[in-house]
């Protein structure tokens, strides 16, 4: 596993959206768009699922995933083994914050799973020489 370096974790936690790429066992892409999430640790983010249909097809059959965020100039890839939960102390856990955030934004919407992404590398997609260098 990578640790994400602090400009990667700021610029994850001020991003509204990015994109959260999955693939079947057969290697047919999704890319999602993804509102709800939150760094759990150095080592990992927290994605919350509303609307995964494709994704969490995917995510049954294959665990890497890419996570995709811009923030201004900055780009960041992130490649992550994730780790499905939809039960569990864990999840309610996760839940509980995913909810009250849509009812204070008065969306009759709940989480119902989630994912774990334990990040195994950082990608620098910042335009420049050093773009597409792996950084962490």
């Amino acid at each position: 596993m990578a640790i994400m370096p602090k400009e990667v974790q700021e610029a994850f936690k001020n991003v509204k959206t990015f994109v959260f790429a999955t693939a079947s066992a057969q290697g047919q892409p999704n890319g999602n768009i993804i509102g709800i999430k939150r760094i759990v640790d150095d080592e990992t983010v927290y994605v919350s699922d509303q609307f995964f249909n494709k994704s969490l097809a995917n995510l049954k059959e294959n665990d890497k995933v890419a996570i995709i965020i811009t923030d201004g100039d900055a780009g960041y890839e992130l490649y992550g083994t994730a780790r499905y939960v939809d039960e569990g102390p864990e999840f309610e856990a996760e839940k509980k914050w995913v909810d009250e955030y849509f009812a204070s934004k008065g969306k009759a919407v709940v989480a119902k799973g989630g994912c774990f992404v334990h990040v195994d590398a950082v990608y620098n997609q910042t335009s420049g020489p050093d773009s597409g260098a792996q950084i962490a």
